[in-house]
């Protein structure tokens, strides 16, 4: 049975994940890897779609403001009150008398706050703070627009690659820990399954609950106790795939 027609029958037969346990363990970590990049694209997507608005957002507010640059660690405009721009939830605050006070801006919970003497970046309500005097030479708006623009080009691949090492590391660590509590239930229901045999339907035993999330996630429907959820679903699968397996001695 190729990958493909053994990775749809795993969604639903137990029997197929039997069949399975004779896999190489190549070809089964192959198909750990491919599941765990499907699982990761919605993420992906999503992330990086978030990540593009925000940027065009924060490039749309540094152009409403009025012109200014960073010279000798101080900033410097020709406009003499604060000013605010707000884009996507993402404010942009302009302000070279030091009017707004660090928790207005805080409060803000996402925000890039150009003060006198200081950047004041706010992501989810954490602030970090980046005196002028770190910055070696003149800094105008227009030099920071084009680092928001080099930005959206690296931060993408650079985002998407860790979300892909995370969804792989973690397919790695459902499936191993799936296989150890199959060692429970191997010995709860008298089968002879090798680690390695059990390992292998582990893996496919995951893939009606990967499938499942897949679809929520591109939807991007909450599932109440979605942890919870997801490992049950793997349990039952593993479970019967088990149950379903000869008494005879196992080979391979």
């Amino acid at each position: 049975m190729n990958m493909l027609r053994l990775s749809l029958k795993s969604t639903y037969s137990p029997q197929a994940i039997v069949k399975a346990r004779f896999q190489g363990i190549g070809k089964t970590i192959l198909y750990v890897f491919l599941l765990s990049m499907i699982a990761a694209l919605p993420n992906v997507y999503h992330t990086n779609n978030h990540f593009t608005e925000a940027m065009d957002g924060l490039q749309t507010d540094l152009k409403d403001l009025p012109d200014f640059s960073i010279t000798d660690g101080s900033l410097h405009t020709n406009t003499k009150k604060a000013i605010e721009s707000q884009t996507n939830g993402y404010a942009v605050v302009l302000d070279p008398k030091n009017s707004y006070e660090m928790k207005q801006i805080k409060d803000k919970q996402n925000a890039v706050g150009f003060l006198k003497e200081k950047l004041v970046i706010v992501i989810n309500g954490q602030d970090i703070e980046v005196p002028y005097t770190e910055f070696n030479e003149e800094i105008t708006q227009q030099d920071i627009l084009s680092l928001i623009d080099q930005m959206k080009t690296i931060i993408f691949p650079v985002l998407s690659i860790f979300i892909l090492l995370a969804s792989t590391a973690g397919k790695f660590i459902a499936v191993t820990c799936l296989a150890l509590i199959g060692l429970f239930i191997r010995y709860r229901l008298k089968k002879n399954l090798s680690y390695k045999h059990l390992w292998v339907m582990s893996a496919y035993s995951i893939t009606l609950a990967t499938v499942f999330f897949f679809m929520m996630d591109t939807l991007q429907v909450a599932v109440f106790k979605g942890f919870l959820l997801y490992w049950l679903v793997n349990i039952v699968m593993l479970f019967l795939a088990i149950k379903e397996t000869p008494h005879h001695k196992e080979q391979g």
